[in-house]
């Protein structure tokens, strides 16, 4: 999936986070503040097939946590509202693999507003603020964050665009400014 304003190259790497391992926190009230009583029931994992671990927040909010080769998809298990703060949700670290690229989407099926960033090779979520239902999910989709090398048709245009160039410089050094 491209977010707006991206721009695919059919020659652009992309994201697979099969097989890496993965560790994950909870931040509360900033995104340094490691939340006590959130933990996950498999931590660190690795990506597969299939619910990787769950996050269970405060004993009671649940949260299945879902990465695919190039998406991440939490589902609430367990309807809950999150307290406003400057940071309050998940976090994810890649501990060996290939990484996350960069975030290309944010899809909530609830209409909620989730953001969803790269801070240091870390995955930050922020969810501060938003209530959901069980059964709501939050999809996050990645992408290479380097767009492949130019398509030939590209160089080729672009060496005439500076063939043309130098060919109009070239005829103006050879004829005088003004007639006489």
């Amino acid at each position: 999936m491209i977010g707006i304003g991206a721009v695919a190259s059919p020659s652009q790497a992309a994201i697979d986070l099969t097989g890496d391992s993965i560790e994950g926190s909870y931040d509360y009230p900033t995104a340094t503040t490691t939340y006590a009583t959130a933990a996950y029931s498999v931590n660190p994992f690795t990506v597969g097939t299939g619910v990787e671990s769950v996050l269970t927040v405060d004993n009671f909010a649940t949260t299945n946590v879902d990465f695919s080769a190039d998406q991440l998809v939490l589902t609430i298990t367990a309807g809950v509202g999150y307290a406003s703060a400057a940071f309050n949700g998940p976090e994810f670290s890649v501990l060996s693999g290939s990484g996350f690229g960069s975030v290309a989407s944010v899809v909530t099926s609830g209409g909620q507003s989730v953001l969803a960033s790269i801070v240091g090779g870390v995955l930050e979520v922020n969810w501060q603020g938003q209530s959901f239902n069980s059964g709501d999910t939050v999809t996050i989709s990645f992408q290479n964050g380097v767009l492949g090398a130019p398509e030939l048709s590209t160089w080729a245009m672009m060496g005439i665009g500076f063939a043309g160039l130098g060919f109009a410089a070239f005829r103006s050094r050879r004829e005088p400014a003004f007639a006489d």
